[in-house]
């Protein structure tokens, strides 16, 4: 396959495709007696496997330690404890967002709570006091 069928069939530009073979996401591609990029049918499903994973919320990093278990015919544990792991990851970066989100709610509840007086006024607040507040 020529890269402007990979491309087409796949949804991602040439650049991407490049960088994924320079990554070692893909293998290098063969090249034609024109000195061309021929990949085989197979790509397309390895860059599904890719997107999916990147979708899951993985790493271009761990998508290589993914493609690498396949090749080396893990078991489904190992697979499943991988996506176990990847899940308490991103548990722990919802916990972190939604403090983040009670920082910045305090933040603007307190700049609105005087009305649009309060608003024009010179802001006295920081955010070291808004996580002292929270923190009561």
């Amino acid at each position: 396959m020529s890269p402007k069928q990979v491309t087409d069939a796949t949804g991602i530009d040439r650049e991407t495709l490049r960088f994924y073979e320079a990554k070692s996401l893909l293998p290098k591609a063969k090249r034609s007696s024109a000195g061309y990029r021929d990949y085989p049918v197979s790509i397309i499903d390895r860059i599904q496997f890719i997107k999916a994973s990147k979708a899951a919320g993985f790493t271009l990093r761990e998508i290589k330690d993914l493609i690498e278990l396949k090749h080396k015919n893990s078991t489904c544990r190992t697979g499943r404890d991988f996506a176990i792991q990847k899940r308490q990851e991103i548990k722990n970066k919802m916990k972190a967002l939604r403090e983040m989100k009670k920082v910045l709610d305090y933040f603007i509840d307190s700049c609105n709570s005087n009305g649009e007086k309060g608003l024009n006024q010179k802001c006295h607040l920081s955010f070291d006091t808004i996580i002292s507040e929270i923190k009561k």
